[in-house]
Formats: structure tokens, C-alpha cells, sequence
């Protein structure tokens, strides 16, 4: 049967404008621009915020910065706020209602000693437009180096921090605010030293805190005078991605270090519990435990719209900084509820990208948005925020002519190499082969790899270009160029 011309076009346009939106997206000046939050709105647009810095100076935050994105990934605006010789970063955004965002921001000095510090919250509207705003100056001591906002009980809003004074090791602090942005309660937590990394509000009042590098969670009373410290099942470190999917149980992501006698850093890792401290009852999953090569993204490496899809984000071949001179890749895992892994994909291989976070979106897929330096062509530290959208099996659909970045499911590095080489795959891949060619096609070297890492000894092959191969029955099958020098 022959379908008319006319109904067939309308078909094919239905199915296009139904196909989930994909795209990458670049923001980029000569300055430093760096993504602290991100947001999806009902109807699709994408906020996020964070800062501006000068060159080589990436940890100084001297203007805000806001951006605004359509679903399809077209620019819509930016906004830079700053304060005469004061830096300013914006840092949490929460959706009030369909129209508001409120804006959670720290103010310090330019010393870079995070000193002078102000709490400023904001209320804008989705073009921007400011509807109020009020600040809370901190003790001018206290170096207060962040802050983030979380929704309370009864319409409030909490803000949280930590904070140093004299030498004394790092402490906390907690803030409430009602609708109006005024502040009804506030304590410095000066007799006990927790490090604050992510906090809740339970349903009871009591405010559960999770500690950035000692692996505890912390119970503060109704009234903010007692504190109680409990032990994670296992130890994890910060950076966190944290999801309560009811009022008692959450998925957390983080930095997976086994203890001693078999100590080994680092890899990500999730803990499904089912109470806010009780420990007897409990999922964990982790992939694999190598060096310190895997790295949740830095402000939220999980989340999940519908918990049988979560998604689990970070980067692979990660340096200390936030720029680095070779490669890196994003790498996002995608779990059902009972963590079970169903694909893992690696996004880069061009720059040194940096994930700074994962959120899960409206219509089943994912965003990605991180810093991306393009050392083969700067001159100098130049720090842009990319931003990836993809649907809900890690991929890019529809017209792909703007889409510059690689997808894979195995990498290799270091490359150009030189004594050996490691070979990172997909986790959903239990075993896999490597194949190495030289230019003529002959077979050099081949091996067996069991599980997502392998490290191949290469010291025995001339130095050139080799080409490599890496499948399995299952359907892994990528393929490149190797240099070794």
C-alpha cells in the first residue's frame, strides 16, 4: 500500500518533533567560566549558574555568572554579577514555582583567603529579572569557602557551609530562611568538627548531614543542640551525588576507597540505604577498583527522575586540577533501582574535560555539564562550560552535524604512550580482548581483559603508530590509533 505523499511528510515531522532533543552545547569567552548547578524547568529550559575567573586564577570566583538555554541547547541569555572589589559566585538554584528561582550566592574578598564572606540569596524570575534580594554578612574571620541551598520543612529554605577560623579545623554552619528571605535561625557549629559536604532536612526536623572526607553521617536535633556522628556502611569520600527517593531512604555516589590491608584509591562507588543511619540494610555497587583515574563529577554525581533509571557521572582520567595537558573523558553509568548496571559510555578524548554535574531530565534522558579545556589550542588556562544532552541510553539522536565530541564504550590512554597503556571499558562488558596492529596490519600484541580495566606492557614494541582494536561477543567493538613514543 502506498501512503500518500503528504500524510507520510507529516508522519516523519511527527516523529522528529517527538524524538528527544540532543545537542552539545559551548559557552566560551577569554575569561575562566566554570558550572556549579544546573536546572531543567518544566517546560524544558536549562539554567545554570556559577562563575567567572581571570587566567590562571580558576579558583578565584570574580562574578557571578547565570545561563539560560532552550531544550534544543540554542543560547538564550547570560547574566554576570559583580561587586566592586569584592568576588561573587552564584552557587544553588531552587525552583520556587513555575516562574521563580531562587539564587543562592557567596560573597568574599579578592584575597583569595575566602574571608569577609556574605551569604546573598535572590529571587529572579525565568527571564532573570530580579524580584528581591537580601545579604547576611558573616563573621569577617571566618573564611567561608561555600555554600549551597536545600529546601526545609514549612515553606523555609536552608543554607549550609563550612567555615574556618584561626587554625581551627574546618566546622559547619546552617542557616534558615523563610519565603521572604529572612533569616529565622542560624548556628555555627564550633564544638564539633564536621565537615559539611550535603545536608537534608527530615521529616521530623532533624537535619541529616553527610561529612565530605571522613565518611559519616550526622544527625542534628529539632532544636540544633545535639549532634550524633554514625559510620557509612563502607568508605566513601566527597564528591558526593545524593537522591532521597522517599522521606527515609537515598542513593548515594562518591569516592570509593577500600580500607586497609587492601587499601586502593579510587573509584566510583553507590550505597542504596534504606534509613537515614541505621546501616544494617543496604545496597553497594562499585566498579572496579584501580587508582586514582575515576572521579565523581564535583557538585552532584548522581541522580534519577524514575529511580529504575538512575545515572551515575564523572570523569575518567582525571588530574588534580581543573585543566590538565591530555586527554580526558565523561563517563556516565546508567543503573536500574537495584543498581544493576545496564550501559556505561565514555564522552571526549579531544580536551580535558571535567564533570561538574549529572541531572536526570524530564523526558527520560540525561544532562551533562562540566569544563572543557581545549589544551591542543589555547595559549593559556581558558575554562569553558559544556554542556551535553542526551537521551536515555547516553546517545546523541537526530541531526548530529553540530555534535564535535566522541562517543565510546572503551578508551585508551595514556596516548601518545610510551611502556604500557591502560585500556578502560564500558562496565557493562565483563570480558573483552585488545588487539594491537602495526601499519602493515600485522598483529602485534593481544590480550585478554576481565573486567573494565586493563593495563597492557608495551615497552617491547618500536616506537610509531599502531592501530588497535577492542571487542567481544556481546557487541563491544571500538577502534584507533595508539602512538607510542
Amino acid at each position: 500500500m502506498k501512503i500518500p505523499f503528504t500524510i507520510l511528510f507529516f508522519i516523519l515531522s511527527f516523529f522528529s518533533l517527538a524524538q528527544t532533543p540532543t545537542f552539545e552545547y559551548l559557552l566560551s569567552s577569554p575569561k575562566n567560566e566554570l558550572l556549579i548547578d544546573l536546572y531543567e524547568s518544566d517546560n524544558g529550559d536549562i539554567f545554570f549558574s556559577g562563575y567567572i575567573s581571570d587566567h590562571r586564577d580558576y579558583s578565584i570566583q570574580r562574578n557571578g555568572l547565570l545561563g539560560k538555554i532552550d531544550k534544543y541547547g540554542q543560547f538564550i541569555d547570560t547574566v554576570v554579577t559583580s561587586y566592586p572589589e569584592k568576588c561573587f559566585a552564584y552557587t544553588t538554584m531552587l525552583p520556587i514555582n513555575d516562574s521563580t528561582i531562587l539564587l543562592d550566592g557567596i560573597k568574599t574578598d579578592t584575597s583569595g583567603q575566602f574571608e569577609n564572606a556574605s551569604i546573598v540569596l535572590s529571587k529572579m524570575n525565568n527571564d532573570f529579572g530580579l524580584i528581591e534580594k537580601k545579604e547576611y554578612v558573616l563573621p569577617s574571620d571566618y573564611k567561608v569557602h561555600y555554600h549551597l541551598a536545600y529546601t526545609g520543612n514549612n515553606n523555609t529554605f536552608l543554607v549550609a557551609g563550612s567555615f574556618q577560623y584561626a587554625t581551627n579545623p574546618t566546622k559547619t554552619f546552617v542557616y534558615r530562611f523563610d519565603e521572604n528571605l529572612d533569616s529565622i535561625r542560624a548556628k555555627f557549629f564550633f564544638d564539633n568538627n564536621i565537615f559539611y559536604s550535603e545536608l537534608n532536612e527530615l521529616s521530623d526536623s532533624r537535619l541529616w548531614i553527610l561529612t565530605a572526607f571522613n565518611s559519616k553521617y550526622v544527625i542534628i536535633d529539632s532544636s540544633w543542640s545535639e549532634v550524633s556522628e554514625f559510620d557509612m556502611p563502607v568508605y566513601l569520600n566527597s564528591e558526593y551525588g545524593l537522591k532521597w527517593d522517599t522521606d527515609t531512604s537515598f542513593y548515594l555516589a562518591g569516592d570509593y576507597v577500600s580500607l586497609p590491608p587492601n587499601e586502593s584509591n579510587d573509584d566510583i562507588a553507590v550505597i542504596r540505604q534504606f534509613d537515614p543511619v541505621d546501616t544494617t540494610g543496604y545496597l553497594f555497587k562499585q566498579w572496579g577498583t584501580q587508582d586514582t583515574i575515576d572521579h565523581p563529577a564535583i557538585w552532584g554525581a548522581l541522580d534519577f527522575k524514575n529511580k529504575d533509571s538512575i545515572y551515575i557521572g564523572g570523569t575518567t582520567n582525571i588530574g588534580p586540577t581543573y585543566y590538565g595537558y591530555w586527554p580526558s573523558w565523561y563517563f556516565i553509568i546508567q543503573t536500574d533501582s537495584m543498581l544493576n548496571v545496564r550501559w556505561e559510555r565514555f564522552y571526549g578524548g579531544d580536551a580535558y574535560y571535567l564533570m561538574q554535574k549529572i541531572i536526570a531530565t524530564n523526558d527520560g534522558g540525561c544532562l551533562i555539564a562540566g569544563t572543557r579545556y581545549d589544551y591542543l589550542n589555547a595559549t593559556e588556562e581558558e575554562l569553558d562550560i559544556h554542556i551535553l544532552k542526551l537521551n536515555n541510553e547516553g546517545l546523541f539522536v537526530g541531526n548530529q552535524n553540530d555534535i564535535k565530541i566522541e562517543i565510546r564504550e572503551a578508551i585508551v590512554f595514556p596516548n601518545p604512550g610510551t611502556n604500557n597503556l591502560k585500556v578502560r571499558i564500558a562496565a557493562q562488558y565483563p570480558v573483552s580482548t585488545f588487539e594491537l596492529f602495526d601499519l602493515n596490519g600485522k598483529q602485534v600484541l593481544t590480550e585478554q581483559i576481565t573486567g573494565k580495566w586493563g593495563d597492557i606492557n608495551t615497552s617491547f614494541l618500536k616506537a610509531g603508530t599502531y592501530i588497535y582494536r577492542i571487542h567481544n561477543v556481546e557487541g563491544l567493538f571500538e577502534t584507533g590509533k595508539w602512538v607510542k613514543q
